[in-house]
């Protein structure tokens, strides 16, 4: 009896010992906790008109799996203590003097839709010298981004002609100073701010919707996306305007008819809108003419996107803007179509 006792626990023992062996080389998954906190700006480029007054840039987190479980794709997790963050001028081409250019600069978060930091009197100790470029600023805990806008003079690069050479500024972060070791920094992320020509096709551009060819050219451009535009009547419309920013183009029909909206605790009354936006894929800032396409997106009834696409040219002559384009949605097509707006 004793013998048969022994025999079934040595192996029971040989059994285990082969089990840790095998196992020892096994390595446990990291948890998404034990990641560090990178720290990034939040676009990778941005512009504004030349004769625009400020210019801005976000920095905030990579995004995380969501402790909450309530964004499947992940969300930035904020920090549970503040940091210092460097960044500085990598290189500025076509704005000979930077101090010249930028004239103070400020950091703030938003609290809510109504109210940033800067407006409740909170200091997240910005420093930035525009001589040397470089800067640094403190990221609370708490906040899951936060915004550094730079006031500059808007005569300094404006002028008359259409230069065909860029100017931009390009920010890299440079450090995070923190006491943990799990909060770092991208250092290859960088923010290239571009400086948009007024004599170009940046901007607002305005179209005589008391032309009947005008009207009803934008009309048919427009219907299979939007049927409120392609049934607008002329005396219903106040203007019409397109205005087309860095990496944006939007449409914008003024009603005659006003409505009232609050906001923040105060009523207004405004004309109603016809709005329709795009992001732009491809455009040439430098040039009177070239190439443009854009796309966007519209919520269809089952609560689904469904994509557009305009494809096509321009060109500027004198103060008159060409855009000749052709219009996909869904297996809707427009015919090749030209719009002629004014600044």
């Amino acid at each position: 009896m004793l013998k048969k006792l022994i025999v079934p626990a040595l192996t029971a023992i040989t059994f285990l010992s082969a089990c840790d062996k095998k196992n020892s080389d096994l390595v446990e998954p990291l948890t998404s906790g034990a990641f560090p906190q990178v720290i990034r700006f939040d676009d990778e480029s941005g512009g504004e008109l030349e004769d625009n007054d400020n210019f801005s840039f976000t920095i905030t987190l990579n995004e995380r799996v969501d402790p909450d479980g309530k964004e499947l794709s992940g969300t930035v997790v904020p920090l549970s203590q503040d940091v210092i963050v460097s960044f500085e001028v990598d290189e500025a081409p076509g704005i000979d003097d930077l101090a010249a250019f930028v004239k103070d600069v400020k950091a703030f978060y938003e609290i809510d839709d109504c109210t940033n930091s800067d407006d409740a009197g909170i200091d997240l100790n910005l420093q930035f010298d525009p001589s040397t470029g470089k800067g640094s600023v403190r990221f609370p805990k708490d906040v899951q981004e936060i915004e550094i806008e730079f006031e500059t003079d808007e005569e300094y690069l404006d002028d008359d002609i259409l230069n065909d050479e860029p100017r931009t500024i390009a920010f890299r972060l440079t450090g995070v100073s923190s006491p943990d070791a799990n909060i770092t920094y991208n250092p290859s992320s960088e923010f290239v701010f571009e400086v948009l020509d007024n004599e170009g096709i940046a901007g607002e551009w305005e179209l005589d919707h008391e032309d009947d060819e005008s009207l009803s050219n934008l009309r048919s451009l427009f219907e299979i996306v939007n049927e409120e535009i392609g049934s607008v009547a002329k005396n219903d419309i106040d203007k019409v305007e397109l205005e087309i920013e860095y990496d944006e183009l939007t449409l914008v029909i003024e009603l005659n008819e006003t409505e009232s909206i609050e906001e923040c605790g105060e009523t207004e009354v405004v004309n109603k809108l016809i709005e329709l936006e795009a992001e732009i894929d491809e455009i040439d800032f430098l040039n009177n003419e070239g190439e443009l396409e854009f796309t966007g997106e519209v919520e269809q009834q089952d609560g689904t996107l469904k994509e557009f696409t305009y494809k096509g040219s321009f060109q500027i002559v004198d103060d008159e803007l060409l855009l000749t384009l052709t219009g996909e949605f869904g297996d809707d097509e427009t015919d090749e179509i030209t719009l002629i707006l004014k600044r």
